[in-house]
């Protein structure tokens, strides 16, 4: 997975929430002629939306227009296509190239960010997860992975700068930041991994100097979790294929 050339974090970090909005798509092809699709929002955000119900679109970077009642059209660039045997099958993202165009701006008015609960489950026995060869008592295999997240502290509501994801695991993360954390500051915060959001509440449970902050993860916001185990299952396959070249 290739860290995005854009993330966009700040703006991310505003109103995000689960909806489902009916609308229509109209895509163009090779030849200029457009297409009309209905479809249907999973979620909304100030400047894009993620969309079920869209299997047709394939290629990330198309520009599509999208529709939806009186709020009129906005021209959207498609970042990223959920893979056919995939959790996000026939789901996309889309992201507004109008940056003043905001099409669900009463819904986002009116709703909060739902989050659900992160069940924590059994502490599995200290050999179950290997590493590189190392054993570990993580109760979720970790992956070395290029990203970046927005963090916010919900004590003071302070956002901070962008930082590094240097790995991911289901239930936390290693990142380094630029501003002090002490043990215990709960987060609110928006990781960027290959082009898809994560938003995840947790708690700064160790900070290490050379290593790294690490975050546990308390809440997922609703509807991002087939994300997560989406991407969990690519990277276990990218470590594996990987571990098969070098015994090759």
């Amino acid at each position: 997975m290739q860290r995005p050339e854009d993330t966009g974090l700040l703006d991310r970090l505003n109103k995000r929430v689960h909806v489902a909005l009916p609308i229509r798509i109209i895509c163009w092809d090779r030849e200029n002629k457009p297409g009309v699709q209905v479809a249907c929002t999973y979620d909304i955000s100030p400047h894009g939306a993620r969309v079920s119900g869209l299997p047709q679109i394939k290629e990330v970077g198309d520009i599509v227009a999208v529709e939806r009642g009186r709020s009129g059209r906005a021209f959207c660039r498609v970042v990223w296509v959920g893979e056919e045997n995939s959790e996000l099958r026939g789901q996309i993202g889309i992201e507004c190239v109008e940056p003043d165009r905001v099409l669900w701006e009463t819904e986002l008015a009116q709703m909060d960010e739902i989050f659900d609960r992160i069940p924590r489950g059994a502490r599995p026995a200290r050999n179950e997860f290997k590493m590189g060869g190392v054993e570990t008592r993580r109760r979720r295999p970790r992956y070395h992975i290029e990203g970046m997240a927005e963090l916010r502290n919900l004590a003071s509501n302070y956002r901070g700068e962008e930082a590094e994801i240097k790995n991911l695991s289901e239930l936390g993360c290693l990142i380094t930041s630029p501003h002090a954390l002490d043990p215990g500051t709960n987060l609110k915060l928006v990781l960027n991994v290959a082009n898809y959001d994560l938003t995840v509440k947790g708690q700064v449970r160790h900070i290490a100097p050379e290593a790294g902050i690490g975050v546990e993860f308390c809440e997922i916001r609703k509807g991002d979790r087939p994300v997560m185990q989406f991407l969990m299952r690519k990277l276990a396959e990218e470590q594996f294929e990987t571990a098969f070249e070098l015994e090759i």
